[in-house]
This record gives structure tokens, sequence and C-alpha cells, in this order.
């Protein structure tokens, strides 16, 4: 049997998970969370290595991976969409 797990959580209060490989709509990353395999449905096309939301993040909401704030979301972003620069901005540049 091949692994499911095609994704990482880095940290139990996340809001994001990291791509282990490239994955387009309809997929679902998969990550393991307190010993459990869990899966989110992917909405967009998530590039190897990029974030994707576990959760539906309202506008202003800050957005955690390593169990830190990573940003404040720009606009909504709902469960299983690319997070990346075109949906927050990060603590460093001036606008947090």
């Amino acid at each position: 049997m091949t692994n499911p797990v095609n994704s990482i959580m880095i940290h139990y209060a996340d809001d994001v998970a990291t791509a282990l490989v490239k994955l387009n709509p309809g997929d679902f990353g998969r990550y393991v969370l307190q010993g459990e395999i869990c899966e989110v449905a992917v909405a967009d096309i998530i590039p190897k290595y990029h974030k994707f939301a576990l959760r539906d993040i309202a506008a202003s909401e800050p957005v955690h991976k390593y169990g830190e704030v990573i940003g404040k979301a720009i606009q909504p972003i709902r469960k299983g969409a690319h997070v990346h620069v075109h949906n927050i901005v990060s603590p460093g540049s001036g606008t947090l």
C-alpha cells in the first residue's frame, strides 16, 4: 500500500498544511494530526511545498503555521484554498 499522506501539518494549532506534491482541485490534502490521517478537499492548484487552508479563514484573521502567526488574511480564504502572498501579508511587511 502506498502512503496516503501527501501534506504536512507542523503544529496541531496550525491553520494551514503544506503540500508535499502538487495538488489539483478535487484532490484531497492528507496529513497526520495526533496520529490520525485527516483530509481536506483541495479547491485550487496547490504547487508542491505551498500551503492550503485547513479551515475557512476570515479577512484580517491571523494565519498560523509552526504554531506561530505567519501572516494575516487580506481577504476571506476558504478551506482547501491556496494560501500565499495573494491572500496573506507577512508580519515583516509592516502592514500586519
